[in-house]
């Protein structure tokens, strides 16, 4: 009668293997193991990790906001010239015309 491997042994015997740069049929032979139920053990291990799991995130969409005057700010500087930013931008703007 065939001996029968429980889940934990068949993983093991696999971990075994891929740690022991031994061909499937070498190792086979070196633990008394049937080449093709050891196939199938392979066949089978990677069936379950080929198990697709939903992706944890959603994919953003880049959205580029209309050029509305209404919501930039204007800041016209001595030398007569302009410069527009939106809110978010005035702090870095105010900091990059400090350096000037």
């Amino acid at each position: 009668m065939a001996k029968r491997y429980s889940h934990s042994e068949r993983q093991q015997y696999l971990d075994a293997w891929k740690q022991s740069g031994l061909t499937k049929q070498h190792y086979c032979q070196q633990h008394d193991l049937n080449p093709a139920t050891f196939y199938y053990w392979l066949k089978h291990h990677r069936d379950d990790a080929t198990v697709t799991v939903p992706a944890a995130f959603i994919p953003a969409r880049r959205v580029i906001p209309a050029n509305n005057d209404a919501d930039t700010v204007t800041l016209n500087l001595p030398n007569g010239c302009s410069v527009r930013c939106l809110p978010a931008q005035l702090r870095a703007v105010m900091q990059a015309l400090s350096l000037c």
